[in-house]
C-alpha cells in the first residue's frame, strides 16, 4: 500500500506502521464497546499452537460464538511473538496485555500440551471437537550442513533466542559468527552483543542489496557494532581441542539460478576469520513429528500442505496456516489465522 501511496508523489507514502502504533496506544479499551459476539453455536474448535495465526483463530472463532481451546507447547502463550522477537523490540508485557485481551472472550488455554506427546488429534475428535486448526509456526532452526555444524559451540538462531527469552543464562564467548542475512539473524546478532560477546559478525550468502532483512535493522545492527560480511558462505568449522577457534568461508557469487529458484554457486575463493562460536541462523524449520509417515495429513519440504482457499489439509475438519504452511511474517500469520 505504502509503495503506491499518492501521498508519495506529495512528500511521503502514508506510514501504516505510526497509524497502527498510534492506535494501539491509545486505545484504551474502546475498540471493546463496538465489539460483539455471536450467541452461543453449540460447536467447538481445537486450536494448536498459541502463537499469532492461534490467537488470531480463536479471536474470530470465539467472536462467531463457537467454543474455543488452546493448545500449546509452551509455557505461556505468543509463540513467535514471546520467543523469536527479543524483548528489547517487543516487551514481554505488551505481549501478555495483547493474548489477555483475547483470552478474557472466555477462551480455554492449556499450556505445556504438545501434540504428539500430550495429545493426539484422534483424541481431539473424540473430545467432541468440530475443527482442528494448527498453529504450530517453525519453531526450529534450519540446519547448514557444513564441516564441524555438529560440535557443542554451534548454536541454532531459533534456539538461541528462545532460551533468552524463557530466562536461561546463555554464556557467549568473546568472537561470534551469526550465520543468515534475514531479520531473525540480525536480533541474533543484536541479542548476542546484549549478552556480552565481545565481536559479532553477521555472514550471508546474499549480497548486500539481496539481503533479505529490513534495510534499516541492517542500520542499526551496524550502528550497535555488527559487521556485515555479504555474499559469504560457510565452508567449515576450524576447532582446538573441541572448542571453535576459526571459520573457514566461501565466497557465493550467485544465490538464485534463472528461474528463481534458491542455487547457490561458489567461488574458489575463501577467508578465516577467527571465532569462538557461531549461530545457526538461516532460516526456520517446523517439527512435523507429529505426523505419520504416509498419513493422512501431507507435506511438503517441511511444509504442511493446505488448500489455499480454505487452509484444510486433506483430512476433513483439520486446517493448518502460518509458518507451518508458509513462512512468512507475523502478519502473514495473523491473516491466516483469519
Amino acid at each position: 500500500c505504502e509503495d503506491v501511496c499518492r501521498r508519495g508523489e506529495v512528500n511521503e507514502a502514508i506510514s501504516i506502521c505510526a497509524l497502527k502504533r498510534y492506535a494501539a496506544d491509545g486505545e484504551k479499551g474502546r475498540w471493546k464497546k463496538e465489539n460483539r459476539m455471536e450467541a452461543d453455536s453449540g460447536k467447538k474448535v481445537a486450536i494448536v499452537g498459541a502463537g499469532p495465526s492461534g490467537l488470531t483463530a480463536a479471536f474470530y472463532l470465539r467472536k462467531k460464538g463457537h467454543g474455543v481451546a488452546i493448545f500449546d507447547a509452551g509455557r505461556a502463550p505468543g509463540g513467535t511473538m514471546r520467543y523469536g522477537i527479543p524483548e528489547y523490540r517487543l516487551p514481554a508485557e505488551i505481549v501478555d496485555m495483547e493474548i489477555k485481551e483475547i483470552l478474557d472472550y472466555g477462551i480455554d488455554l492449556k499450556t505445556n500440551q504438545m501434540l504428539g506427546k500430550d495429545f493426539t488429534f484422534d483424541q481431539l475428535l473424540s473430545d467432541g471437537y468440530d475443527a482442528v486448526f494448527l498453529g504450530i509456526g517453525a519453531r526450529n532452526s534450519r540446519r547448514i550442513p557444513f564441516d564441524g555444524c555438529n560440535v557443542p559451540d554451534v548454536m541454532g538462531g531459533i534456539e538461541f533466542l528462545r532460551r533468552m527469552a524463557g530466562g536461561e543464562e546463555v554464556k557467549l564467548k568473546d568472537s561470534v559468527v551469526v550465520i543468515g542475512g534475514g531479520n531473525i539473524a540480525v536480533d541474533v546478532a543484536m541479542t548476542a552483543l546484549r549478552c556480552g560477546a565481545g565481536a559479532v559478525k553477521m555472514a550471508c550468502l546474499e549480497c548486500l542489496d539481496e539481503m533479505p532483512a529490513n534495510q534499516w535493522a541492517l542500520e542499526a545492527a551496524k550502528a550497535e557494532g555488527v559487521e556485515i560480511m555479504p555474499s559469504w558462505g560457510p565452508d567449515r568449522v576450524i576447532t582446538e581441542d573441541g572448542n571453535v577457534t576459526a571459520m573457514d568461508l566461501v565466497e557465493c557469487i550467485c544465490v538464485f539460478n534463472d528461474q528463481g529458484e534458491f542455487c547457490p554457486e561458489f567461488s574458489e575463493t575463501k577467508e578465516c576469520i577467527l571465532v569462538d562460536q557461531v549461530i545457526l541462523a538461516a532460516g526456520q524449520a517446523a517439527d512435523l513429528s507429529f505426523l505419520d509417515d504416509g498419513g493422512p495429513i501431507k507435506a511438503d519440504r517441511g511444509l504442511i500442505i493446505v488448500n489455499q482457499n480454505s487452509l484444510e489439509t486433506d483430512v476433513k475438519g483439520i486446517y493448518a496456516g502460518g509458518d507451518i504452511t508458509a513462512p512468512g511474517a507475523i502478519i502473514d500469520a495473523i491473516a491466516a489465522g483469519r
